[in-house]
């Protein structure tokens, strides 16, 4: 039988994967008293789906960490408050007819800043390595905070579906822009500054406008997330949409070669035991509809192709190396399309 390759023509061929079910591993990071170091050595794998079954609250800090258990495990970096966190330096604030006086001789150190650029379309791995790159937080530290902290108090986050085929928690809401951070800025308020300048560009009307087309928002943002990875022209990222929801809507799987990237390169080099545990939930040759997330991080210019789709009754299209793009609305007018495009 041959596939259909709708997507991803610039790739010289399908890798298939074996689906294999999601095992959910508990996390097993040892307690440290408050006297001990602050380094902790992490399990990505496990903190992968640490998110979808446990409860965090706040238990004690050594005054640089919280510490927080989940059920008997216990995850570092995870808010003690359901508020916004912003750096850790707090200026101190007087009293009302209190006059404060700056003082040189106990003035804090400057925190050296970096500014980093996020692109359209970035996965989360690609942007917490670049975060690393520019002395912002580990790597590890990031991974890990995005899995356990608790970001509920931004209403997107809170609205994501618990769901353990899901990999990466905030991959999807890492909005991308030009960013200033401090070096050796605690996670968590690097990963905040994503979730803050999403909040303020995400609208009431878009939220309604998802809702009015059938879907929820992390849907809208997973399809905005595919286009991205498939859309290489403005002028067509609305036509690419409705292709996308008229596969969707017909019961068809969606074949998109960017999913099975997104688990090649993206999901399985950060994961130890069975590193295909998700294949048979993003590579949408295998899953019956949507992934179970987004597989990147989309712009504003996806997100409202998203949500206002071409009206066209288009089920495949392909591209050349030109970035040429040829749309059908038959399997047969598709094959001809791909020889147009050079793919057979």
């Amino acid at each position: 039988m041959k596939i259909i390759r709708i997507a991803g023509a610039l790739s010289a061929g399908v890798l298939i994967l074996t689906a294999a079910a999601c095992s959910e591993k508990k996390p097993d990071v040892p307690l440290e008293t408050a006297s001990q170091s602050a380094a902790v050595t992490y399990d990505l794998s496990q903190a992968v789906n640490a998110f979808n079954e446990q409860t965090i609250t706040a238990e004690y800090s050594d005054g640089e960490t919280i510490y927080a258990s989940a059920s008997t495990h216990l995850f570092p970096s995870v808010s003690a408050g359901n508020k916004e966190q912003q750096s850790s330096a707090e200026t101190p604030r007087a009293t009302e007819g209190t006059t404060v006086k700056a003082d040189a001789s106990t003035a804090a150190p400057t925190k050296e800043t970096v500014r980093v650029t996020v692109s359209e379309g970035e996965t989360l791995t690609q942007i917490f390595k670049k975060l690393e790159e520019k002395g912002v937080a580990s790597f590890d530290e990031l991974m890990t905070t995005a899995q356990t902290y608790d970001y509920s108090y931004y209403p997107l986050v809170a609205k994501i579906p618990s769901n353990s085929n899901r990999c990466f928690r905030l991959e999807g809401y890492l909005f991308p822009d030009t960013y200033e951070f401090y070096t050796n800025q605690k996670p968590q308020d690097a990963i905040g500054k994503f979730l803050r300048n999403g909040k303020a560009k995400i609208t009431d009307s878009m939220l309604q406008k998802a809702s009015s087309l059938g879907y929820s928002f992390d849907e809208v943002l997973t399809v905005a997330s595919i286009i991205e990875k498939e859309g290489a022209k403005s002028s067509e990222v609305a036509k690419i949409a409705a292709v996308i929801y008229n596969r969707l809507e017909a019961g068809m799987k969606l074949q998109m070669d960017s999913t099975i990237y997104y688990i090649e390169r993206n999901v399985k080099p950060y994961l130890t035991g069975d590193i295909n545990r998700y294949n048979g939930y993003y590579n949408t040759y295998k899953c019956a509809a949507l992934p179970a997330g987004p597989i990147s991080n989309p712009g504003l210019k996806t997100i409202n192709a998203a949500l206002n789709p071409a009206d066209v009754p288009y089920l495949y299209f392909c591209h050349d190396e030109n970035a040429n793009y040829y749309y059908a609305e038959t399997y047969e007018e598709h094959q001809e399309n791909l020889k147009l495009a050079g793919i057979e």
